[in-house]
């Protein structure tokens, strides 16, 4: 009987064994010849570490080590390997020190195949990994230059050549994946290291990958219309672990043509929004007239049929109202900050001209589905504000000083929220920034919930998430950070 899975249970769980318990184990690279079964232009790569001596590992235990609860998952691990026959301490430890790779075989058919997977490891020890091999009870299928394959279930291929194992959704693909490492053609540490630029190293999860092949697929043609999107050429990204919380960098290369700024999809520059009010969570943007912007000329470039169906909508509204939406969208050129307790959410933003968004609104109010689909009636609450009902929900907004508000709230709450004083998204270096207060918000959704013990523990030590976004003309970059209290 096959137990191939068996080894996939190993591939997928081994890195979270490793963080729990450790090793001794030699150092291997964040990234070594395991790349080369990869093509050169594959979409995905996700790098794991698993050298027990580096900072990244040792970082990942720190935290995990805050978790009591993590014990529980190891142990129930441990015995999911046993009833496989695996002992992790004799089985599997001695394996550890490079890093496992898995990512996508092809670029063509990424998105599309749900076989389209490929996972490398080249492991520490070849007669451990050999014996391991004996213990899942796999069968021979054949061999290809010098290693061996197995066959499992639904077509998927496993083959070990002296200490690497190779996993794919198919022979072909695995094959494939032997060639390119023997002969040439795969990916190489400069090509990871490109995608990667700017982005801290050795860290216990990295994720990168080539655009340029999904991108250049018919499904993807309407799609490079946009400037924007036909300068994308790769990503990178990469996780890294403290005893105080996880930290997720990302950078998306945009330098596969020149961009002007009104091309970007958020303003560009380092400059932060800025927050207002008290609540748990917040986010803010600046200048979200670029956003619309944005929006319209993607639209008119990639599907000029339907931007021709918006523009009918447009002058539809303006017919029976007297107001161009889109002008009035392109007044919000101030920070778009909008709050939120998981019941109560309010958005605000600055208008260049208050009064015309007052004037505008109210003209709007005549055809209420000209901003809200759904809309079934409209009540005017005075001072400039509206209450638009539709099936689901009531959503108030009106104009309140300098600030357009909108909210499932009530009158004094937007206006409360729009006179709130606003302070800079702390850390933020770009135009898009939020900030999640996890421990008050999940109080507030389960206060009137019993929480067991073992999550009250998980909840007491989260703290805040946040991060921010920016772009500039060669990339969009960010990071977003979990901090535990």
């Amino acid at each position: 009987m096959r137990r191939f899975p068996a080894f996939v249970l190993i591939l997928a769980l081994v890195p979270l064994v490793l963080a729990a318990c450790g090793s001794s184990s030699s150092s291997g690279g964040v990234r070594g010849s395991e790349l080369s079964y990869f093509p050169a232009n594959a979409p995905f790569v996700l790098s794991i570490q698993t050298d027990p001596n580096s900072s990244a590992v040792k970082d990942g235990q720190a935290l995990i080590g805050r978790f009591p609860i993590a014990t529980v998952g190891e142990a129930a691990l441990m015995s999911k390997l046993q009833q496989q026959g695996i002992n992790y301490q004799s089985d599997i430890r001695p394996l550890f020190g490079n890093p496992i790779m898995v990512g996508a075989a092809q670029a063509a058919s990424y998105g599309s195949a749900t076989n389209n997977f490929l996972a490398a490891w080249v492991t520490k020890d070849a007669g451990k990994l050999s014996a391991l091999v004996q213990k899942l009870h796999l069968q021979s299928s054949g061999s290809h230059d010098g290693a061996t394959l197995y066959s499992g279930s639904l077509g998927s291929t496993f083959a070990v050549d002296g200490a690497t194992a190779v996993l794919g959704g198919s022979a072909a693909q695995v094959t494939a994946a032997l060639d390119r490492h023997a002969h040439g053609g795969g990916m190489s540490d400069a090509d990871a290291t490109r995608d990667l630029a700017g982005l801290p190293q050795n860290t216990l999860i990295q994720a990168f990958g080539n655009l340029t092949g999904v991108l250049s697929t018919p499904r993807a043609a309407n799609a490079r219309r946009v400037p924007w999107v036909a300068a994308i050429r790769g990503y990178g990204a990469a996780i890294s672990a403290t005893n105080s919380g996880l930290s997720y960098r990302y950078r998306l290369d945009t330098s596969g043509s020149s961009l002007s700024a009104s091309q970007l999809p958020i303003a560009g520059g380092s400059s932060a929004p800025s927050f207002a009010g008290s609540y748990p969570i917040t986010f803010g943007l600046k200048n979200p007239a670029q956003v619309v912007n944005f929006v319209e000329s993607a639209m008119q470039a990639s599907s000029p049929t339907g931007y021709a169906n918006f523009l009918r909508r447009q002058a539809a509204v303006r017919a029976k109202t007297g107001v161009d939406i889109s002008a009035l969208l392109k007044l919000l050129t101030g920070d778009l900050i909008v709050g939120s307790d998981g019941h109560t959410t309010v958005g605000r933003a600055a208008v260049s001209d208050p009064a015309t968004a007052a004037s505008d609104l109210g003209k709007l109010m005549s055809q209420p589905r000209a901003l809200f689909s759904n809309a079934t009636s409209v009540q005017n609450l005075g001072g400039g504000f509206y209450a638009v009902k539709s099936p689901k929900q009531t959503i108030t907004l009106g104009v309140s000083g300098n600030e357009l508000v909108v909210g499932r709230a009530p009158v004094a709450a937007l206006r409360a929220f729009a006179a709130a004083p606003t302070t800079p998204a702390a850390g933020a270096q770009g135009s898009l920034a939020f900030r999640v207060g996890l421990a008050e918000l999940l109080r507030l959704a389960l206060r009137k919930k019993p929480v067991p013990k073992a999550a009250q523990a998980i909840f007491q030590a989260l703290g805040v998430f946040s991060g921010w976004t920016a772009a500039s003309s060669s990339a969009l970059t960010g990071n977003a950070t979990l901090q535990l209290s």
